[in-house]
């Protein structure tokens, strides 16, 4: 097991003895013994780590891929969360105590008495008892049944509001829904590793806040598909980094990339959300990946004329379908743009799902249609049976 060889009572730096040295060679007699291995040995360790390295990568390879991308606040997480639920094991006891914490004191009670410095001076228990007599009252709850898409008001509120007596209590354990509405912003890049079926599947998600995204070209590499979020609620949402006023989002404002630098902000939500899946779709490292689009949110109300310039529907199923055009026609748009005549760009196809990320049987069902097409896309080049 190697040969071991005996050093210097002390070492010498620049003519000085090093006291640490003395110390521990007194401790040991005078000597420290250190084991060098042999060549052979050496040559094991090494023949080891390379092949771990190529298991690693033959995993890598067989792993199919899926990058979700998409805008702040469009449901991304709630996905991955729903990935945890459906074929991981869910949420561990301590992950659940850490929920618990984020959504009583930074989602509740904290948001309520934000702003405000007498909540500043008084404790928790008196705080929460003025948060459940403030939701008793009839004018709030009026609010909130004429304004439920209230730009401030967050979207999880109407989840949140009746169940705020039972959650606020000491001790209370978060259900699986409690954790699927809870808003948490994705300030980094995070995966989860999981079997779909036969096949291995890897979940990238990353932080969808404009600051962030020059950071999502690193995960480009070997990606199979991109499952783009977009919120359809989003029509009338002002982006957090932005200060401006709400414009109309026409119908087809998607920049070409020459006019792109020419825009300062962009208005709202929804037009951040299209134009950033114009530049995905452009991007020269996804054009092998299959697309596609999760509309997201259900249009609590669609006064969607206000917004986009063409629409004349009237009913919730009108704009949802109108969205969903919005989105699958910037494939259409940006072939025009660059005069794309490859066989590639023509056969390429976006698909769209309506979804809604809290809900986990939908998630479940638009899940196995997207890996459906992904697999079917993919199995000729990953080897898949």
């Amino acid at each position: 097991m190697g040969q071991t060889i005996c050093t210097p009572r002390n070492r010498i730096y620049g003519g000085v003895i090093s006291a640490e040295d003395t110390d521990i060679a007194n401790k040991t007699s005078g000597t420290i013994s250190v084991t060098i291995a042999t060549v052979q040995e050496q040559v094991a360790i090494s023949k080891s780590i390379d092949n771990l390295l190529k298991m690693e990568k033959t995993e890598d390879k067989s792993r199919v891929k899926i990058l979700l991308l998409g805008g702040a606040d469009a449901g991304k997480s709630t996905i991955v969360k729903q990935m945890r639920i459906l074929h991981m094991n869910g949420f561990s006891d301590d992950e659940k105590r850490s929920f618990y914490k984020y959504l009583r004191y930074n989602s509740i009670v904290n948001r309520f008495g934000e702003g405000d410095s007498y909540f500043l001076s008084i404790d928790e228990e008196k705080e929460v008892d003025i948060l459940l007599n403030f939701i008793a009252l009839k004018c709030v709850r009026s609010f909130m049944h004429l304004y439920p898409n209230y730009p401030s008001l967050p979207d999880n509120a109407h989840y949140y509001m009746p169940k705020l007596a039972d959650i606020l209590r000491p001790k209370h354990t978060p259900t699986a829904q409690d954790i699927l509405h809870l808003r948490i912003p994705t300030t980094s890049v995070s995966e989860i590793n999981f079997t779909f079926e036969t096949s291995s599947i890897r979940l990238i998600d990353v932080g969808g806040q404009r600051t962030y995204r020059k950071k999502w070209i690193h995960c480009f590499d070997g990606v199979a598909a991109v499952m783009f979020v977009a919120s359809m609620a989003a029509y009338d949402q002002k982006l957090d980094e932005s200060e401006v006023a709400i414009e109309p989002v026409l119908h087809d404002a998607i920049p070409a990339a020459a006019a792109a630098t020419t825009i300062k902000h962009l208005p709202n939500r929804l037009r951040d959300s299209a134009h950033l899946f114009g530049e995905m779709l452009r991007s020269k490292f996804l054009l092998s990946s299959a697309f596609i689009l999760f509309l997201n949110k259900k249009l609590i109300s669609q006064p969607l004329g206000k917004y986009i310039k063409g629409y004349d529907g009237k009913t919730t199923e009108d704009a949802s379908d109108f969205i969903r055009q919005y989105f699958l026609k910037v494939l259409v748009r940006l072939t025009a743009m660059f005069q794309r005549k490859s066989k590639k760009d023509k056969d390429r196809a976006i698909y769209g799902h309506y979804t809604c990320a809290t809900d986990t049987k939908n998630v479940e069902f638009v899940f196995n249609a997207a890996c459906d097409i992904v697999f079917k896309k993919n199995i000729s080049k990953s080897g898949m049976q």
